[in-house]
């Protein structure tokens, strides 16, 4: 068992308060923060829309391929082999001499 990860619940960017200077990037320990060069996000309203969610926020990776051609490949092959770890290994069969049981079939000890 490894030890656990905790996730945020609800993640929000507020735009008025951002500066771009790019530190929530560099803290973000799952490296899925990436900030491009679209810097207006001027809205008529003052409060609800310059609170960004996540949905409002999600690219998708063509588009990180757009911004960032040179890290884009890079980080795919990292995120392809800690997907590749994370892949639960194929179940063992039964030991030999076990009585096996099939499902929807009363068990000998019932």
């Amino acid at each position: 068992m490894g030890k656990p990860q905790f996730y945020p619940a609800v993640f929000d960017i507020d735009i008025s308060v951002c500066m771009s200077c790019q530190i929530c990037v560099e803290v973000c320990p799952f490296e899925a923060i990436k900030m491009d060069k679209v810097f207006e996000l001027s809205r008529r309203e003052r409060f609800d829309a310059l609170l960004l969610r996540k949905s409002d926020l999600a690219k998708s990776n063509t588009y990180y391929h757009s911004i960032c051609p040179t890290d884009a490949p890079e980080v795919d092959a990292k995120l392809a082999q800690a997907a590749a770890k994370k892949k639960p290994a194929p179940p063992s069969p039964a030991p030999t001499g076990a009585p096996s049981v099939k499902a929807g079939t009363p068990s000998a000890t019932a």
